[in-house]
């Protein structure tokens, strides 16, 4: 088992998860582009979306909805979202797993955005200040899904 979304989805890893259904697993992404950044991941492993069946394909898209309507809830500021899967390695994907990003926008994030894409892996504070960071947005998020887990 060495794809770290498949460790996450079983539990062999922490992350800060928010909902678990049927076919997917959704957790706060600990590199976000932005304050509130979701992954939510296909329970089965696959790299490539046409990997998945239509009813794990409709389950991501189910599962963004309502994540980025708790994400709206949970912080007023957010004005909008963005619904990113990269899919395959020269599309930028990173992990050869399934995962949807669910990337709030603020409105006033757009200057940015483009540094923290270019830095979110590589700055420490990334890293540092994440774990109390996430917790805290996991909440606010739980706070306003029906409960899933």
């Amino acid at each position: 088992m060495s794809c770290i979304f498949c460790q996450i989805n079983q539990g062999a890893l922490p992350a800060h998860a928010l909902e678990v259904t049927e076919h997917t697993h959704a957790i706060m992404d600990k590199f976000p582009l932005s304050p509130g950044h979701i992954i939510v991941l296909s329970k089965t492993h696959a790299s490539t979306v046409s990997a998945l069946t239509s009813d794990e394909r409709a389950a991501l898209l189910d599962a963004g909805h309502r994540l980025s309507g708790a994400l709206k809830k949970a912080d007023d500021r957010i004005k909008d979202v963005h619904f990113l899967i990269n899919d395959g390695p020269k599309a930028n994907q990173h992990v050869p797993h399934v995962h949807l990003h669910i990337i709030p926008r603020y409105g006033w994030d757009l200057a940015k955005l483009p540094y923290r894409f270019m830095t979110r892996f590589a700055n420490p504070l990334n890293y540092l200040l994440a774990e109390k960071r996430l917790s805290s947005w996991a909440v606010k998020i739980r706070n306003h899904l029906p409960n899933t887990m």
